[in-house]
């Protein structure tokens, strides 16, 4: 399960969380007031606990959303019983 841990108001953390709506993603959110409330492997705020790993840092958030945008993507595609015509025009 995705964890997002977010402050209350902020518009990086709130990128982050409209990005993994669009994805029709299950995740939980902890808004977290103070820093004292961090779980302690969570070093800075915005996080994404993904089963173990925890991601922090713009570039690192980033690159772990397209990895998901990836997995989600993969997984509509073969997790339905319909055929798709691929961007080059072949059929699945």
């Amino acid at each position: 399960m995705i964890t997002l841990y977010r402050p209350p108001a902020d518009p990086w953390a709130d990128e982050i969380q409209d990005a993994l709506d669009e994805m029709v993603i299950a995740y939980e959110t902890e808004t977290v007031e103070d820093d004292r409330a961090l779980p302690d492997d969570v070093p800075d705020l915005p996080a994404l606990r993904d089963d173990d790993e925890v991601v922090t840092g713009e570039a690192a958030l980033r690159d772990h959303l397209d990895d998901l945008r990836d997995l989600m993507a993969d997984w509509d595609r073969f997790q339905s019983d319909a055929c798709y015509i691929e961007d080059d025009g072949s059929i699945c």
